[in-house]
């Protein structure tokens, strides 16, 4: 693991948030870093919530999640719910 690979996870040890997770991984990703292997140095380096290891990592999740997209199908339904309800008023 280079520095830079290194550092980008020491500023980034607190992935609380599926979020957070996603940006670490698809950086991974970006480094030719392989799913699995990618899992693998976040479980290893960075402090983890329990959302993240249920829906990141115990239901397979990050199989799924790909360097080239901007964010998460499930994120993006995410975001839509949250907008509709805050600015629309939508249930």
């Amino acid at each position: 693991m280079d520095d830079y690979v290194e550092e980008f996870l020491k500023d980034n040890f607190e992935c609380f948030d599926r979020f957070t997770f996603d940006k670490i991984f698809r950086f991974l990703l970006s480094q030719d870093f392989s799913q699995e292997d990618a899992k693998d140095l976040i479980l290893c380096n960075c402090a983890l919530s329990a959302i993240i290891f249920q829906e990141r990592i115990y239901n397979d999740y990050y199989k799924r999640i790909t360097e080239s997209e901007f964010i998460s199908e499930d994120l993006q339904q995410l975001e839509i719910e949250i907008f509709n309800k805050r600015f629309l008023n939508l249930n």
